[in-house]
């Protein structure tokens, strides 16, 4: 059996004059709530997404080529014949011979031979034909001036004959290569003996001389 309890009205309008502001103060922040709610859908800023990075493009450059080069080519020298210098001094000049020293005092001592003796040495002979003598390339680009010596035979006809090269100074310029070309063309006196044309060994210095 359910008992009825009794509601005294003076304690209900009691209770709801003190609740009535905190429902009051309640639907005021649903209702701010709401419109905040509503606000925000309405007026929502568009999400800016970031673009993606662009992917990266290779690029190839084709490396130049180095520049061909020729191969340096050998000079070719060309061999001209010697110049004639026009302007050669071809005088002989006398030789000097030093004196022979004998060391040796002790008495000489006399051979017996039945051999003729040998006939003396016709030192720097006059020529009566000089020609031919070209004068050293080299010699002539240094500027440089020269002798050579000759040993050889004056002839019955006073030709050249049997020509020795005994001296050339100085050496490495050519003066012996070109006077051996040039002096067996060389012409001399014969020498006479009782009137008769000898072969007679002479001695004899060709010298190069620049003017």
């Amino acid at each position: 059996m359910v008992r009825a309890i009794p509601i005294n009205p003076w304690r209900l309008t009691d209770f709801l004059e003190r609740v009535r502001p905190g429902i009051a103060v309640s639907a005021a922040l649903h209702a701010g709530l709401f419109m905040a709610l509503a606000y925000f859908l309405a007026f929502q800023p568009a999400i800016q997404v970031k673009p993606a990075d662009p992917e990266p493009v290779l690029q190839y450059f084709e490396l130049p080529k180095p520049p061909q080069t020729k191969p340096a080519e050998t000079p070719k020298f060309k061999f001209d014949r010697t110049p004639i210098l026009p302007d050669v001094n071809t005088t002989v000049e006398p030789l000097k011979i030093p004196p022979r020293i004998d060391i040796d005092r002790r008495p000489p001592t006399v051979e017996t031979s039945s051999e003729p003796p040998a006939p003396p040495v016709i030192i720097n002979p006059k020529p009566i034909y000089r020609g031919g003598l070209i004068y050293p390339e080299r010699a002539a680009e240094a500027g440089m001036n020269g002798y050579v010596v000759f040993s050889f035979i004056i002839r019955q006809d006073g030709s050249v004959g049997d020509p020795q090269v005994i001296e050339e100074a100085p050496g490495g310029y050519g003066f012996a290569t070109a006077a051996k070309k040039a002096f067996p063309k060389w012409r001399f006196d014969p020498k006479l003996v009782n009137g008769k044309p000898v072969d007679a060994p002479a001695q004899i210095r060709v010298s190069f001389q620049l003017q």
